[in-house]
């Protein structure tokens, strides 16, 4: 699987065989799996990306005057190339306007849920909770992950925000040892605290700062295999977090894979995908191509389908096994 792909090789993949993903069968087997949810997933209910945001924010400082035309034309173009930076700006033109509020209200309004009956979705979301990992992480903002979990939540199963005062003292007082229980880790917050959100520049080189541990000891205690959906790993301070979880699990002479990603792309990418693979192998993460030049970002329900039965197969040999030492 390491040449070019065609269509057929990609759905021989997407069937997710023991011999081509070993770790993830093993992890399955182990209970082991943590699911890392981005924003693929908000997008499909109607959430703003991250150009997209910094767009609309740009177009509503321009309506409540807080920016001309001009500048509303140079941040709406610069959106582009640098969302986060156009944020940022926005944020500090409210700030400094004593408008913060429309800032907050821009942003809760780009992260609300659209489209709830979404039928797609909610088979998309059910298949996510019926893979049944230890725990699940987002960079999303969104109550997506909640709202479609709420009827699912066990007693055990807890919900952290990490930008939160509260629930960061709390995650210091277990020992970070939240992954587990199919606990929901909010990394970046929520809309129920948009202030303290990392989406400004600021927030996030004071969130993922060497001045603090917090993060590094939360990563330290990630020891599954992740599964990354909807999310491109494009940040460059959770690719440290996860180089560094693969080098402590690799060591110097073996070489495993610690998580794999599920990419979305269309047919004419293929050659573009063949060329990133060699960019995620070094820090241990298999990227896995389905097309979706058919059914659009549904496909992924598809691909959860054939991630589901996967890992089915994998734990249902140790169930077997355990009724076997039961029977004996």
């Amino acid at each position: 699987m390491e040449d070019a792909f065609s269509r057929g090789e990609i759905e021989h993949l997407l069937q997710f065989q023991k011999k081509y993903f070993p770790e993830l069968h093993q992890a399955a087997k182990d209970d082991n799996i943590i699911l890392f949810l981005g924003a693929g997933l908000a997008k499909m209910y109607g959430c703003l990306l991250w150009e997209e945001m910094a767009k609309e924010l740009s177009k509503i400082l321009r309506k409540n005057d807080i920016i001309s035309y001009a500048e509303e034309d140079i941040l709406y173009r610069e959106s582009q190339n640098d969302p986060r930076k156009v944020i940022s700006i926005c944020d500090s033109l409210c700030k400094n306007r004593g408008k913060s509020s429309i800032y907050v209200d821009t942003i809760k309004d780009a992260i609300k849920i659209k489209d709830t009956e979404h039928e797609n979705l909610k088979e998309i979301y059910e298949l996510i909770f019926s893979i049944d990992p230890k725990a699940y992480l987002t960079t999303n903002l969104d109550s997506g992950i909640k709202n479609y979990s709420s009827s699912r939540i066990s007693s055990n199963q807890k919900i952290y925000n990490c930008t939160s005062p509260s629930d960061k003292r709390v995650i210091e007082e277990l020992s970070y040892q939240i992954f587990k229980d199919g606990n929901i880790i909010y990394l970046h917050g929520n809309e129920e605290n948009i202030e303290n959100s990392i989406l400004t520049v600021e927030k996030y080189l004071e969130f993922y700062s060497d001045k603090g541990s917090f993060l590094k000891d939360l990563f330290s205690k990630i020891d599954g295999f992740i599964v990354f959906i909807g999310y491109g790993l494009k940040e460059w301070d959770v690719i440290e977090k996860i180089y560094k979880i693969y080098k402590s699990n690799a060591g110097f002479s073996k070489k495993v894979i610690t998580g794999c990603l599920l990419s979305p792309i269309f047919k004419h990418e293929i050659t573009k995908f063949n060329l990133e693979q060699s960019y995620y192998k070094p820090f241990g993460i298999q990227s896995v191509p389905y097309l979706i030049d058919d059914e659009g970002y549904n496909a992924l329900k598809r691909v959860l389908k054939n991630l589901k039965t996967a890992l089915d197969g994998s734990r249902l040999y140790v169930y077997d096994l355990l009724e076997e030492i039961e029977e004996i």
